[in-house]
């Protein structure tokens, strides 16, 4: 019961990671605020928490709008009265991940100005709507925790990323550095978790991709080949432990969840 009784927003918690992540704060004792773009899977998360004897709920929203950050916001703010948690999960993975064979694509020269505009939107401005939004309440609490999903594709460039999901990623760990510099003289915590290659709804990685990434990580479960890939439960414990007063004096880290794929 690592968070018992503290209020978490997830953003992008219907399915993968975020969905991980939302399971795991209600588990060690979160009431959860589900936020997602498709009422079904929000719902089918929020459901699965309130099963576990949890408070939950489910909101419809696209976090690249100002005013539906800020109306979900409040809608928490009125049924629980306070934010303590905010993970920053929501992002649009790379549209032509599949096709990131060097041979054949020049991720540069190839992504379209809409893929831009989207990723750059949810996956970078999103995460600021939201972090701007949950700060005033946090600020009057005197605590509070946010937590940006970055990526591999942020520290490093990425393997099989692209020029705006590249971006976004490096952007989201600047927004969190520069949030615990800023907010924690108002007891706030902001940091950012990297996650590592993780198959889950949503990557379109070729088995060969899948491969080639395995073979780059150094670390495998039980000294399994097949087990060097991660997995969202390895994420939503990273999660855990920044929501939670085990991280008490952390700030402004970027903790990279990668099996050693990139050490720094």
């Amino acid at each position: 019961m690592l968070v018992k009784d503290k209020v978490a927003i997830v953003t992008g918690g219907g399915r993968g990671l975020g969905k991980a992540i939302a399971l795991t704060l209600g588990r060690e004792g979160a009431k959860v605020a589900v936020f997602g773009r498709t009422l079904a899977t929000i719902e089918q998360t929020a459901s699965e928490i309130k099963s576990m004897g949890r408070e939950a709920m489910a909101i419809k929203m696209d976090v690249s709008k100002s005013d539906e950050v800020n109306e979900s916001v409040r809608q928490v703010l009125d049924k629980w009265g306070r934010i303590d948690i905010l993970v920053n999960n929501a992002a649009v993975l790379p549209r032509n991940a599949s096709k990131a064979d060097p041979a054949t694509f020049n991720p540069i020269l190839d992504t379209p100005d809409d893929e831009w505009d989207e990723q750059i939107a949810t996956d970078l401005t999103g995460v600021f709507y939201c972090m701007r939004a949950v700060i005033r309440p946090m600020m009057v609490q005197k605590s509070g925790r946010i937590i940006n999903i970055g990526s591999l594709a942020g520290v490093q460039g990425g393997y099989f990323s692209t020029p705006s999901y590249t971006a976004a990623k490096a952007g989201v760990i600047g927004l969190a550095k520069l949030g615990a510099r800023w907010l924690g003289k108002y007891g706030i915590n902001v940091n950012a978790v990297n996650p590592g290659p993780i198959p889950t709804e949503g990557v379109t990685f070729t088995p060969t991709q899948w491969e080639t990434l395995a073979k780059m990580i150094p670390f495998r479960r039980g000294g399994l080949a097949a087990e060097a890939l991660g997995k969202p439960q390895d994420i939503a414990n990273a999660v855990l432990y920044l929501a939670s007063d085990l991280s008490a004096y952390v700030t402004g880290i970027s903790l990279n969840v990668l099996g050693g794929q990139w050490m720094g």
